[in-house]
């Protein structure tokens, strides 16, 4: 035991013979394990396949979107461009309209005292 603790210890010592000896033949089944290699090679083969394919999408995606972004843009711009030439026109349309009904008020006024003046000078003809 252990001097002085009153704990024993169990030691093992291995056999000169133990460490002469090869160490036994792998088991019967390592062979499967070697085409399993083969096998997943085959597979990590695909998923990089995958991976490119997966890249190659986003790329064009994000290609796609930058496009479109600059296509909303120019879209963006023209249409505020035709939204200050249509406010424009309409301003100039309203202007020209007031002008024109100023301008029948003023014909219908005309032609009002034109026709009284007909009256009165269609009244003073049957008076002779």
């Amino acid at each position: 035991g252990i001097a002085g603790t009153g704990i024993t210890a169990l030691v093992q010592v291995s056999a000169a013979k133990a460490s002469r000896d090869a160490p036994a033949p792998p088991p019967a089944t390592w062979d499967a394990y070697a085409t399993k290699s083969e096998e997943s090679t085959g597979v990590i083969a695909m998923i990089d396949l995958l991976i490119k394919d997966l890249e190659k999408e986003l790329t064009e995606a994000e290609t796609e979107e930058k496009e479109a972004q600059a296509d909303y843009e120019v879209m963006m711009r023209e249409s505020a461009d035709k939204r200050t030439v249509d406010t424009a026109a309409l301003t100039e349309k309203s202007a020209t309209k007031a002008d024109v009904g100023a301008e029948l008020e003023g014909h219908k006024e005309h032609l009002a005292s034109a026709g009284k003046e007909l009256m009165a000078t269609m009244k003073y003809i049957s008076s002779l």
